[in-house]
């Protein structure tokens, strides 16, 4: 079982950091990162009062929104390359919200698309002892990514809308899409399944699932192999560890 620590709101990012380094059950860091109207790759979390939405980032250079809790990722990089724990970093990669698409912006938004993920390529480059692991909802960044960047493992986030594949290097399921046909089927083509849990009820309904009454053999071999995603990190090692 491997579990992947979520900044929630509940701490700043570089609180979030350094406890998650110091956990010895979280075996890697999650972030959501975007970019700035200069494209500097950052770290926020939308849910915090006082920070910036999608769209405040996307449309202010980073130096407008220095009042914000808004973390370069190029910073996190420095900080797990340096420190003698290592952990894996997963970057969650959020589009941006482009409106309506029409003839007249179509080619600036894949202008944009193309130089988020340039400058992202150029700040993961500069710490290549870094295990570094990029997913998305959106099937434009991963093909991109898919294209332009070898060093990182690649991940597509899948919801209970939307099971068109994309094959890449690892999956996450979002509450609801977990389904364990479609899991030993990811596991037979060696893909890593993720499977991400928001609320303190999904994790009641996996537990019973996997290792709970409702379990059977098969889907506790099924458990062994998966990993979690989640804000509840020492929940999830409490009640999950075996």
């Amino acid at each position: 079982m491997k579990i992947i620590a979520v900044k929630t709101n509940t701490l700043t990012t570089r609180d979030f950091f350094y406890n998650g380094l110091s956990k010895d059950y979280i075996d890697a860091l999650s972030f959501n990162v975007t970019y700035t109207k200069d494209f500097k790759i950052v770290v926020f979390n939308t849910n915090l009062p006082g920070v910036a939405t999608i769209n405040t980032i996307n449309m202010n250079t980073y130096g407008q929104l220095q009042g914000y809790e808004i973390v370069l990722l190029e910073e996190i990089l420095k900080n797990l390359s340096n420190t003698p724990v290592k952990k894996d970093l997963y970057i969650n990669l959020i589009p941006s919200n482009p409106g309506v698409l029409s003839d007249e912006n179509i080619q600036n938004v894949t202008n944009a698309m193309h130089s988020y993920i340039e400058e992202l390529k150029r700040v993961l480059s500069l710490y290549p002892n870094v295990v570094t692991n990029i997913h998305s909802t959106s099937r434009n960044l991963i093909t991109i990514l898919k294209e332009e960047i070898i060093t990182s493992r690649i991940g597509f986030v899948l919801d209970t809308g939307d099971f068109n594949f994309i094959d890449v290097d690892y999956y996450v399921l979002i509450s609801g899409a977990q389904n364990d046909l479609i899991i030993k089927e990811l596991f037979a083509h060696h893909k890593q399944v993720i499977i991400y849990i928001a609320s303190d009820y999904y994790i009641s309904y996996l537990y019973n699932h996997y290792l709970g009454e409702k379990s059977t053999p098969e889907s506790q071999e099924i458990f062994q192999k998966l990993a979690f995603m989640t804000g509840y990190p020492e929940i999830i090692y409490k009640v999950f560890e075996t």
